[in-house]
């Protein structure tokens, strides 16, 4: 299909310029998310957003100047997920997180997200697509609700808003994706402290042992950790490499981190079951999920913050790359959330972040992810009315996590971005929990 798309579109190219794309499959009525497999899921989102990255890949040098656009429809319900009703089609989200990263990476076109109710006639929306497509350059999210037009902005409201938050005590039950990111560990950290309760940690890495000899280096400080390394490599008569020591030092970190998550929760008097499982493993996620079920017979607080990030523009993202940053959490929430069919759930947080508010340069695959995590957790005020849907917004943390490698704390200086301290962030997901009733997107920056 992808190279049918491909061929189909490089074949128009030939016969003359394009000058635009409507891209209206999000307009497509949805499945409820309980009604759906793994397998339906995945080409729901084929269809909608990985078409149209290999759509917009194919036209990357058509749609770039003045004059040329990119206009995209969805039934999110005419306020973007953002009304009291939560996101109809939230499936549309991915689209409308690529669509604002595409804009990112190609300013001088004309890129718009254009928003509708469910069940309206065709021809209303055709006109205001045309519409939207002559006036109003500089707005990129737009939505039409009782016949008024709407975007979105920002709002500053206190976390402790007088509604009622969440209770988080030892018989709280937890479950955490990502739980070998330095950044989600130490929330757990923080979480455990507060609770004393049980932890479902999830990730890739497997279990680390208490007494990791390579752990115990690399707390004393990575340079004692970096000397042991060359002189193992150098002993095993291996050529050594800046890159390869690294690499294994980034391998170390996470199993520290693993490992700190553990120990934290256990410090805190909690119980904590570490399981390694891949988030693209619906069967093991749905394993997991059951056991607790069988054990708990619900889940207070579900923390949703595997990911990974592979910043490349538009022709330098293959399709495996793409798949892979959007999937891990697209499909790891997606699996999580089926599995626990009937099963009470508290909390959900998802992570999400800056990119999928705004978009970002590099990060059409993550924008699109990050902004389907928004508009799941928009719609779980439809069908999970009882659970309080959290999605956090990240900007950049210092010290710890992604941002913090390489050229990237230098590059956000230069911007004028200041990054997120721990002392500052940590706490955020707690915060949010306890304090007050708020459901929906966060934005910390």
């Amino acid at each position: 299909a992808v190279e049918a798309l491909e061929a189909q579109l490089s074949a128009w190219l030939a016969d003359g310029p394009i000058q635009g794309v409507y891209w209206l499959p999000a307009l497509d009525a949805e499945p409820a998310l309980e009604e759906m497999d793994l397998a339906a899921w995945r080409e729901a989102n084929r269809v909608r957003v990985k078409n149209l990255y290999t759509a917009m890949r194919t036209l990357y040098d058509a749609i770039s100047a003045p004059g040329t656009f990119l206009v995209s429809a969805t039934r999110l319900g005419g306020l973007h997920g953002y009304g009291p009703d939560g996101a109809t089609a939230p499936l549309g989200g991915a689209v409308v997180g690529f669509s604002k990263a595409y804009k990112r990476e190609r300013g001088d076109a004309l890129v718009k997200v254009v928003d509708f109710e469910m069940g309206r006639k065709t021809a209303a929306p055709a006109d205001l697509l045309i519409a939207e497509t002559l006036s109003d350059p500089g707005v990129v999210e737009v939505g039409y609700y009782n016949d008024e037009r709407y975007t979105v902005t920002l709002v500053e409201r206190p976390a402790a808003d007088g509604g009622e938050g969440l209770t988080l005590t030892k018989d709280s039950v937890f479950l955490v994706t990502g739980a070998a990111g330095g950044i989600t560990s130490a929330i757990i950290g923080d979480l455990a402290a507060a609770s004393g309760g049980t932890f479902y940690l999830l990730d890739l890495v497997p279990e680390p042992a208490q007494d990791d000899a390579q752990i115990a280096l690399f707390r004393q400080g990575k340079d004692a950790l970096k000397q042991h390394l060359i002189a193992a490599a150098k002993a095993n008569g291996e050529k050594v490499t800046p890159a390869q020591i690294d690499k294994q030092i980034m391998a170390v970190e996470r199993n520290e981190a693993a490992l700190r998550a553990i120990e934290s929760v256990e410090a805190a008097g909690g119980l904590a079951y570490y399981r390694s499982v891949n988030l693209l493993d619906g069967p093991a996620l749905a394993a997991v999920v059951e056991e607790i079920r069988e054990r708990h017979g619900r889940i207070d607080v579900l923390v949703h913050a595997g990911g990974i990030e592979i910043s490349r523009a538009l022709p330098d993202k293959d399709p495996n790359q793409f798949s892979l940053v959007f999937d891990i959490k697209a499909d790891g929430f997606f699996s999580l959330l089926n599995a626990a069919k009937g099963l009470p759930i508290g909390a959900t947080v998802a992570f999400s972040s800056v990119a999928g508010r705004f978009g970002n340069n590099g990060q059409t695959d993550y924008s699109a992810a990050n902004d389907l995590l928004c508009k799941l957790t928009s719609s779980l005020r439809r069908w999970r009315p009882e659970t309080k849907g959290i999605v956090i917004d990240w900007t950049a943390w210092g010290e710890i996590g992604m941002a913090t490698r390489g050229s990237i704390p230098r590059i956000m200086e230069m911007a004028g971005i200041d990054m997120l301290p721990p002392s500052a962030g940590v706490p955020t997901v707690r915060r949010e929990l306890v304090a007050g009733g708020y459901r929906g997107e966060i934005v910390v920056g």
